[in-house]
């Protein structure tokens, strides 16, 4: 029996779909359901629920508050995730650590493989990186599973705020010199969902395929998609853009060879990827 830890996100809300049918006995606790940060909880619940996995997809993954509050981010992203897998191991359950391409400071001008020395360059990433290896110090048969660049529903996110502004008029510059991979939401749930039956020890990369992008180029072609009006949208540097407390890679794209090989599944552009979220848009609201 699966068990999710912060499944009021974005992430969790998807999984829920993605097990519905092949997991329906998946157990999905909110932060105030198993707060990851109280072990000796962690531990009466699993003892309780009996999981089989935990997928922890609890975390702080507002990368400028990390820097604001380098605590509470080591708290959950770190220390959290080792009491996950501290206590799985307590009544024997395997994990599934979702991570992040943040864990790599950007200086390779290629997409990164599992073999990769991280070098992370902002707290978020750093706690993260953290994680990952308290994780496997506890749990060596864990799978470490790292994503980029999410993208998806949800009120006030990426992509749906920047379309949003482009629509009401409003002036966007967008970086378009820093590279990545997107990962659609509903993709990720369902890569982690395949690899509940899948019992991968390490690292894994997962994204949505294609080639790497930017947020200008990403939005700039969702925007063209909707047929608005693009007079609101202009590219700027990364060396420009002051909107940023913490340091972002210039390179953080994702390779899911790997990934590929192991579960047989290769998900869908990133491009197709981002088709669907712009026809789940239109059918969630026919006025936009």
């Amino acid at each position: 029996m699966p068990l999710v830890t912060g499944s009021a996100g974005r992430l969790g809300t998807a999984l829920q779909a993605a097990m519905a049918e092949r997991h329906s006995a998946a157990v999905f606790a909110t932060r105030d359901e198993l707060d990851v940060c109280d072990y000796f909880r962690l531990v009466t619940e699993f003892e309780r629920l009996e999981p089989t996995v935990v997928i922890n997809t609890a975390s702080l993954t507002h990368v400028d508050g990390c820097e604001e509050t380098p605590e509470l981010a080591d708290a959950i992203n770190h220390v959290g995730a080792r009491n996950v897998a501290r206590a799985a191991k307590q009544v024997g359950a395997r994990v599934i650590q979702v991570s992040t391409d943040f864990v790599f400071d950007g200086e390779l001008d290629r997409h990164y493989i599992e073999e990769d020395a991280p070098a992370p360059i902002s707290v978020y990433g750093r706690t993260k990186l953290a994680g990952e290896a308290a994780v496997l110090e506890e749990s060596p048969s864990a799978t470490i599973l790292r994503a980029s660049w999410y993208f998806g529903s949800g009120e006030g996110s990426f992509p749906g705020n920047f379309i949003s502004m482009i629509e009401e008029g409003s002036p966007l510059g967008l970086v378009a010199d820093r590279y990545g991979t997107p990962t659609y939401i509903p993709d990720l749930a369902e890569a982690i969902t395949r690899l509940v039956s899948i019992p991968w020890q390490g690292v894994l990369h997962f994204t949505n395929g294609g080639d790497r992008t930017t947020r200008y180029h990403f939005i700039l072609r969702a925007a063209r998609r909707l047929s608005l009006d693009l007079a609101p949208l202009h590219p700027i540097s990364h060396l420009n853009w002051k909107g940023d407390r913490a340091r972002r890679p210039i390179n953080s794209a994702l390779n899911p060879s790997r990934f590929i090989e192991v579960t047989g599944w290769a998900p869908r552009t990133w491009e197709e990827a981002q088709d669907a979220w712009i026809a789940a848009r239109d059918h969630a609201d026919p006025d936009s």
